[in-house]
């Protein structure tokens, strides 16, 4: 059966990494390998992973340091650590740093897929909407584009999330206005501040598919490309 979870797997040990592959791909997921530090870090910065599997002893150096890069740049992605380490003061490092899980060395595999289960479960999340490779997940107030979550504030996620909602209307500025100003006050002339900080977030993340266009004299329309 075929998941729509992709897993990023770092080990650098050929017969269990090559195992794990094997035996997930059987299970339905896809799988990345990578075999150091760097390489994890790139792969994982290109985007679309449901859950993170490392190990701690890495030839460029170790799990623990990427689970932390990895934790500043998505706090809720499911991270597990793969280790022979049990000693108190490295569980306790990382989970301080954001790993959710560890698995001792030697571990079965029907293990391992069990403790990815519980941790995929406890954050799946169902896109409420999805329209021009944008997802809006109202649940956790995050909108994502192309598997990749925008670095959106409280009035830009209220704004784009708006008009995801109503593709290609014509919305006035008064009805933005009365929108933005249900849960506090919000003036007119702010809202050409909100909508232009916006747009530079869209450009960064190279967002391509959809913009928020003015309608001049008459207020804006999320034109899909």
């Amino acid at each position: 059966m075929k998941h729509a979870h992709k897993i990023l797997l770092v080990e650098d040990d050929p017969v269990l990494g090559m195992g794990l592959v094997t035996f997930l791909e059987l299970e339905g997921y896809q799988v990345e390998w990578k075999k150091t530090v760097e390489s994890g870090l790139d792969a994982f910065e290109e985007g679309g992973f449901s859950l993170v599997s490392l190990d701690i002893g890495l030839p460029d150096g170790s799990g623990t340091d990427l689970c932390k890069e990895i934790r500043e740049k998505d706090k809720t992605i499911p991270i597990i650590f793969l280790t022979a380490k049990t000693d108190e003061d490295t569980l306790v490092r990382g989970l301080e740093i954001g790993a959710n899980d560890f698995v001792k060395k030697p571990f079965s595999h029907k293990e391992l897929h069990a403790r990815m289960k519980v941790l995929l479960r406890a954050t799946t999340w169902q896109a409420e909407s999805e329209i021009g490779g944008a997802q809006v997940f109202p649940d956790r107030r995050e909108i994502h584009y192309n598997g990749k979550p925008l670095d959106l504030n409280r009035r830009q996620f209220e704004i784009l999330s708006y008009f995801l909602s109503r593709p290609d209307q014509i919305i006035s500025r008064e009805q933005l206005l009365v929108h933005l100003g249900q849960d506090g006050a919000i003036f007119d002339r702010t809202v050409d501040s909100h909508l232009s900080q916006l747009r530079k977030v869209l450009k960064a993340n190279e967002v391509t598919t959809f913009e928020i266009a003015p309608i001049y004299g008459v207020g804006y329309r999320l034109e899909i490309k």
